[in-house]
C-alpha cells in the first residue's frame, strides 16, 4: 500500500506539474522576451470600456517609426490556408508578417537562412513538421511552391527552416512577408481595418509606461477623430485619462490574459487550478504514507526497544528510520517517473496540447525541482513517524505493551483531509463534466446535425465552387441544401478560426458587430429561423455585395421600427448597406464568448467553406460522395470535410482536458484516500481481535461490534463531507463567473458527493469489521 499509493500520487502529480511546468514557461524561449509586448487597443465606449487586440496594417511601421521608445514592430496575420507543390494540393495555414519578427523573437533555424529567414519578399519560413509533410525526404531549401497570400496563391522559396514552436504565443507553420498579402496595397494606409495582431519590442532601458505615453500621442496624432466621436457621446476617461489608446500587455503575460487574447488563452486560473490538482493529490498520497507508517510503527516497538538496548540513541534510530522512508520514496518516484512517460503518450488530451513535456522531463530545473519535492515528501511523510518511533520508552516496547491507540488526533486528522481533497475533487469534477456537457449540447441558435463543412482550396473562387456542388447534389435525395461561407462553423480539420468586428456611427449612436460573408440558402442550411423579410436568393437576382441580413440583435442597435428594405447609411458615409432580412440571434462562435450581433453579407467572392446539409440515414455514405464530386472541382486538393458537430466539440478542447485531469485525479484521490482508510481499519482490527471475540462471548451481536468499530471512521468521512461541501461550492461558483453561459450550482449536486464518499467509505471499513465480527470469537481466544 505504501509503494502503491506512492507510485499512482507521483505519477499522476508529476504529469500535472509536467503540464503546469509547460504553460508557465510559455514565451521563456525568447531570449529578448522580458522586452517584447502584445499591443492591443483601450476604448471606453458608451457601453463600457471594451479590448481589442487587432490593429490596421498602417499601425506597425507608424509606432516604429515615430515611437523613440519603440526598437522594433512585427505585424502578424493570418494568410489562408492553402498550397500546392508539383501535382500535391495541402492544407496547411500561412502566417504573415514583418521582417523583424526573426530580429524580436527566438525560432531556432536548423536549415537555411538563419541571419535574416524573410529578407526577401519572396522568402518563405517552414517548421520541421510542414517541411517534412510537403517535400518528404527531400531537401526543402530553394524549392518552389505556391501558397496563400489573402485570397490569391503567390509563388514562394523556402528560405529557411525553424524548429516547430511550441511554447510561443506566437505560432506558424508557414511564413512569409506581410506585403505579399492581397489587401496590403490598398489598406496599408487605412486605421479603420482591424484584422492583425501587433508585437512591439522596447529599447534597453525604456520602459512599458515610457512607450505607452508615446503611443498615446501617436493615437492622437492619427485618429483624433475617434476622440471627437468618443467626445461627443459623453464618454469619460478612465482612472489613466484614455477613452481611447493604444497599451501594452507584457509577452510573458500573453499567453494567459483572457482579457485581451479572448478564449484564445489559457487563463491562470485553470492552469493553477492543474497545480493544485496535482499537489493534493501528491498530498493524499503522503497522508496514506504517514498514517500506514503510524500503524506500523507499533508493531515494531520491540525492534525499536532491542536497539535501543543495544546503544543506538534517537538521532541514530531518526536517522534509520527516516533512510527507510526516503529509499521507499526514492522507489516509488523512480517508478513514477516511468509510468509518466506512459502516460502523457496515452492521453488524447495531453498530446494535443502540443507542447514538448519529453523534453521537460529532462530540463535540468524541473528535475531540480522534481527532487526537492521528492526530499520534502520524504521528510514530511517519512520523518513524523520516524521521530515518533525514536522517541519510544525502551522498557515499554520490550514487554510488546506499545500499541496503536483507538484515536489519535494527527491520524484522524489525516484522515479527514484526505476525504476532504477527495470530496472536493470528486465534486468539481462532476460540475467541470456538467459545464463541458452544457457548452457541447446548449441550443446554439442553429441545426448543427448531419451537417457537413467543406474547407475550399481557393476561396476567391468560392462561390463558383460552392455553385458546382450544388448542381451535382441537386439530385441527390440524401441532400437538403448547399451553401458556403467565408467563416467556418467550429473549428475543422484546418484549425482556422476566423473573427470579423466592425463597428460605425448610425444617427449619433455606436453600433458593433461580428460580419459574416455568405452565399445562397445559408439560414436554411444551417437552420436558422428567418424573423423579417427574405434570405438570400437567387431567383430573385438582385442581390449584390450591398444586401445585408441581420441578427435580431443587430437590427435593435439601429433601433428603427422595421428595418427591412431600409439603406443603414453610417454617419459620414455616402454608402450604406441594404437589408433585406432580419434572422434569430445564433452563436457563429464559442458558448465561451457572450452572442454577439451579427450582420451577414452577400458575397461575390472570398467562400472559404462550403456546408452541406444531410439527412440522418445518408450522412455517413454521403461523404463518399463528397469526396468525388470534390475532387473534379479541385483536383490534387486533400479532402478534408468534417462534420460541424464535431467542430463543435472541438471549441471546448480546454473544457474537455479539464474534466478528464479532474476525472483522473478525483479517481486516484477516492481510491488512496479508501486505501488508507483500509490499511488503518485492518490495523486496528487486528489489535482489537480479542475485544471482539469477549464482546461476542458476553452476548454482543455482529450488528453491535460492526458500529463500535466503524463508527468512528464513517463519523471522520462525514466531517469531511461537511468540510467539503462549502469549499467545494465556493470554487466551482469562482470558476464558473468566467463562462458567460453556465450550469447552476445546485443542492442535490452536493448531496450526491456526500453520498458517494460515505458510501465507498462504509464499503471499505463494512466488508472487513463484519468479517471480523462474524469471526468465531474462540479461534482469537484460545491462547489466552
Amino acid at each position: 500500500m505504501n509503494v502503491g499509493g506512492l507510485v499512482i500520487g507521483f505519477t499522476i502529480g508529476i504529469a500535472v506539474l509536467l503540464v503546469v511546468y509547460s504553460q508557465l514557461s510559455y514565451d521563456s524561449q525568447h531570449v529578448d522576451s522580458r522586452r517584447i509586448y502584445e499591443a492591443y487597443i483601450f476604448s471606453n465606449g458608451p457601453d463600457g470600456p471594451g479590448i481589442d487586440n487587432q490593429f490596421d496594417y498602417s499601425a506597425g511601421p507608424v509606432i516604429k517609426a515615430e515611437a523613440p521608445a519603440v526598437e522594433r514592430s512585427a505585424r502578424f496575420v493570418d494568410g489562408g490556408s492553402h498550397l500546392m507543390y508539383k501535382n500535391k494540393s495541402l492544407d496547411i495555414p500561412v502566417m504573415m508578417a514583418d521582417e523583424d519578427l526573426f530580429r524580436m523573437f527566438t525560432f531556432k533555424v536548423v536549415k537555411g537562412n538563419a541571419s535574416n529567414p524573410l529578407g526577401k519578399l519572396t522568402d518563405i519560413v517552414l517548421t520541421e513538421e510542414t517541411a517534412k509533410k510537403i517535400f518528404g525526404n527531400e531537401d526543402p531549401i530553394g524549392q518552389q511552391l505556391r501558397a496563400s497570400a489573402g485570397e490569391k496563391l503567390q509563388a514562394y522559396t523556402v528560405s529557411a527552416v525553424v524548429k516547430d514552436p511550441q511554447l510561443s504565443t506566437v505560432k506558424f507553420e508557414m511564413l512569409t512577408r506581410i506585403e505579399n498579402r492581397g489587401d496590403y496595397t490598398t489598406a496599408t494606409n487605412r486605421w479603420d481595418n482591424h484584422m492583425l495582431a501587433l508585437y512591439v519590442e522596447l529599447k534597453e532601458g525604456r520602459t512599458q509606461q515610457e512607450a505607452e505615453r508615446q503611443l498615446r500621442q501617436i493615437n492622437h496624432r492619427y485618429q483624433a477623430d475617434v476622440y471627437t466621436d468618443l467626445a461627443k457621446k459623453g464618454v469619460k476617461p478612465d482612472q489613466y485619462g484614455d477613452i481611447y489608446a493604444a497599451r501594452l500587455l507584457p509577452l510573458r503575460e500573453a499567453h494567459f490574459s483572457v482579457r485581451v487574447n479572448g478564449h484564445k488563452a489559457t487563463s491562470y486560473m485553470m492552469v493553477y487550478t492543474l497545480l493544485l490538482v496535482g499537489l493534493l493529490v501528491i498530498a493524499i498520497a503522503s497522508f496514506n504514507f504517514v498514517n500506514i507508517n503510524l500503524a506500523t510503527a507499533f508493531t515494531r516497538g520491540r525492534e525499536i526497544g532491542v536497539r535501543k538496548c543495544l546503544g543506538a540513541g534517537r538521532n541514530r534510530l531518526f536517522g534509520q528510520l527516516w533512510y527507510e522512508s526516503f529509499m521507499i520514496c526514492a522507489l516509488a518516484f523512480v517508478l513514477s517517473l516511468l509510468l509518466t512517460n506512459v502516460l502523457l503518450h496515452t492521453i488524447d488530451g495531453i498530446q494535443k496540447m502540443n507542447v514538448p513535456l519529453g523534453e521537460i522531463l529532462l530540463n535540468p530545473k524541473f528535475l531540480a525541482l522534481a527532487v526537492v519535492m521528492l526530499l520534502f515528501v520524504s521528510l514530511v511523510a517519512g520523518g513524523y513517524p520516524s521521530w515518533l518511533m525514536s522517541r519510544f520508552n525502551t522498557v515499554e516496547t520490550l514487554k510488546g505493551r506499545l500499541g496503536l491507540k483507538r484515536k489519535s488526533g494527527v491520524r484522524s486528522s489525516l484522515i479527514v483531509a484526505q476525504f476532504v481533497i477527495a470530496c472536493v475533487m470528486i465534486c468539481c469534477t462532476f460540475i467541470v463534466y456538467r459545464q463541458f456537457r452544457h457548452l457541447q449540447e446548449a441550443d446554439l441558435g442553429m441545426d448543427k446535425s448531419f451537417l457537413v463543412s467543406i474547407p475550399l482550396r481557393e476561396p476567391e473562387k468560392g462561390r463558383e465552387t460552392v455553385e458546382k456542388l450544388r448542381t451535382m447534389l441537386a439530385s441527390d435525395p440524401r441532400v437538403l441544401s448547399v451553401s458556403g461561407s467565408n467563416i467556418n462553423f467550429g473549428r475543422g480539420a484546418d484549425r482556422r478560426t476566423v473573427s470579423i468586428t466592425t463597428g460605425f456611427d448610425y444617427k449619433g449612436k455606436s453600433v458593433s458587430t461580428d460580419r459574416a460573408w455568405i452565399d445562397y440558402d445559408y439560414l436554411r442550411t444551417l437552420g436558422i429561423r428567418l424573423v423579417a423579410g427574405r434570405e438570400f436568393d437567387k431567383s430573385y437576382g438582385t442581390d449584390t455585395a450591398d444586401n445585408v441580413l441581420l441578427s435580431e440583435s443587430m437590427a435593435k442597435q439601429l433601433q428603427e421600427k422595421d428595418v427591412v428594405g431600409k439603406t443603414i447609411i453610417p454617419d459620414g458615409e455616402t454608402k450604406g448597406m441594404h437589408v433585406v432580412g432580419v434572422f434569430a440571434d445564433f452563436h457563429l462562435y464559442s458558448m465561451e464568448q457572450e452572442m454577439r450581433p451579427l450582420t451577414l453579407s452577400f458575397a461575390k467572392g472570398g467562400i472559404d467553406y462550403c456546408f452541406v446539409k444531410t439527412t440522418a440515414p445518408g450522412a455517413i455514405g454521403l461523404m463518399e460522395r463528397l469526396k468525388k464530386e470534390m475532387s473534379e472541382i479541385e483536383p490534387g486538393q486533400e479532402f478534408r470535410a468534417t462534420f460541424v458537430d464535431e467542430n463543435v466539440n472541438n471549441w471546448y478542447t480546454g473544457e474537455r482536458m479539464m474534466s478528464l485531469f479532474f476525472s483522473i485525479a478525483a479517481a486516484i484521490a477516492i481510491v488512496l484516500s479508501c486505501t488508507g482508510l483500509l490499511a488503518m481499519v485492518l490495523l486496528i482490527v487486528n489489535q482489537r481481535v480479542k475485544e471482539i471475540g469477549i464482546r461476542k462471548v458476553l452476548g454482543a451481536s455482529v450488528r453491535q461490534i460492526s458500529v463500535l468499530i466503524s463508527r468512528e471512521f464513517v463519523l471522520l468521512v462525514a466531517l469531511a463531507v461537511v468540510i467539503a461541501t462549502p469549499l467545494s461550492w465556493l470554487i466551482m461558483s469562482k470558476w464558473l463567473q468566467e463562462f458567460p453561459y453556465r450550469v447552476s450550482l445546485e443542492w442535490w449536486m452536493f448531496v450526491m458527493v456526500g453520498g458517494t464518499a460515505l458510501g465507498l467509505a462504509l464499503l471499505t471499513v463494512g466488508f472487513h469489521v463484519v468479517r471480523a465480527a462474524m469471526a468465531n470469537p474462540v479461534k482469537n481466544l484460545r491462547t489466552e
